[in-house]
């Protein structure tokens, strides 16, 4: 058994220390209530589909299940079967309504995994797009911060000063954010790298520097580029600046759940996607009709078939998307829109 907390199983589970600007140096602490230790035994596989079925998942082929469970494990499946589980006061708290571990009739172990390979599908339907995306924005801001300066990421004074220089922990915003940009080029494996260092004294120059970040490392930059630029870089996809930058960051949480594998298809969206005026992208607007829409993928995914089209004129990728998920495998406890597809979602302009 893995225990995470402390043998000594202090009562104190978190401490938070605050400072405002109106009571400096004030602490304010938190004190939760004392938890016990987890004390749940390892299970082999045929024990977990027995929890699974005590519980009331219905399971059709134990074979089959034991070894789903073998190959993909039973946490990454728990993620797909809660849409199945039922709701019920919270035992320390009646007047909550929670989550239990009891499956609402009509729910089966199959349908679970067949959430999970249609996720396993999205996501790489979205890597594809992001690919694209991803190396189109390199070029963007090479080409154009490069213009300003070969070294334009490396100092405030070519970007937008006010966003660069906002407090960031115990920095600003642009120290925080070139600390892992430096940390990308020292960690790069590229031979290029290396034989550049080899010959020149130089930092790498933007045009260079850039294709050893991540997605993440680059929608930073572009919040941060100076106005002019992301105002030309915006452009070129019809869009304006801060329209752009809310797509782009969408984009890398996005990118972030799929490198990670994680649930993707009804995930909450943190970084969502700002509604375009009707001047930018007229066949994205419909993102800002329902919540649904831009808190769930949805509104990642219509962001995304925009810029694609904009990258690749007569790219298949909208129809792609648009056919996993009329393809969303049938079941009674799971349905498309909780992915933010709503009706009639399938017969808007941007999915041709």
């Amino acid at each position: 058994m893995y225990q995470l907390r402390s043998p000594l199983n202090t009562a104190v589970s978190a401490v938070v220390l605050r400072a405002s600007s109106g009571h400096q140096g004030t602490a304010f602490f938190i004190f939760r209530h004392m938890r016990p230790p987890y004390t749940k035994p390892h299970l082999s596989f045929a024990d977990q589909v027995d929890l699974l079925i005590n519980r009331g998942l219905g399971v059709t082929d134990r074979t089959k299940a034991i070894h789903h469970l073998q190959r993909i494990g039973y946490g990454r499946l728990a993620p797909y079967w809660e849409p199945f589980e039922q709701n019920g006061p919270d035992p320390r708290d009646p007047s909550r309504i929670i989550r239990t571990d009891q499956f609402r009739p009509g729910a089966e172990f199959r349908h679970a995994v067949d959430l999970y390979l249609f996720d396993k599908q999205l996501r790489l339907l979205f890597l594809d797009a992001i690919e694209r995306i991803e190396v189109a924005l390199r070029v963007d801001l090479a080409h154009t911060l490069g213009k300003r300066d070969p070294w334009a990421h490396l100092s405030p004074a070519f970007l937008d000063t006010r966003r660069a220089n906002t407090p960031f922990h115990d920095g600003t915003r642009h120290q925080n954010w070139l600390d892992k940009a430096n940390q990308s080029i020292r960690r790069s494996k590229e031979s290029w790298v290396k034989q550049f260092f080899d010959t020149y004294s130089s930092p790498l120059p933007i045009w260079m520097a850039v294709e050893t970040w991540d997605f993440g490392t680059l929608s930073w930059l572009l919040f941060m580029a100076h106005p002019r630029d992301r105002f030309a870089i915006a452009s070129r996809y019809g869009l304006l600046p801060d329209t752009l930058v809310s797509w782009i960051r969408c984009l890398a949480f996005v990118r972030n759940i799929c490198a990670h594998h994680s649930r993707l298809w009804n995930s909450p969206i943190i970084n969502q996607p700002n509604v375009p005026k009707e001047q930018e992208a007229p066949t994205v607007v419909h993102i800002g009709t329902e919540v649904v829409r831009r808190t769930r993928v949805y509104g990642a995914a219509a962001v995304a078939s925009c810029l694609v089209k904009e990258i690749s004129a007569g790219t298949s990728w909208s129809r792609r998307m648009k056919a996993h998920w009329i393809d969303f495998p049938t079941m009674p406890l799971a349905r498309a829109s909780q992915g933010g597809f709503t009706a009639p979602w399938d017969t808007l302009e941007i999915w041709t």
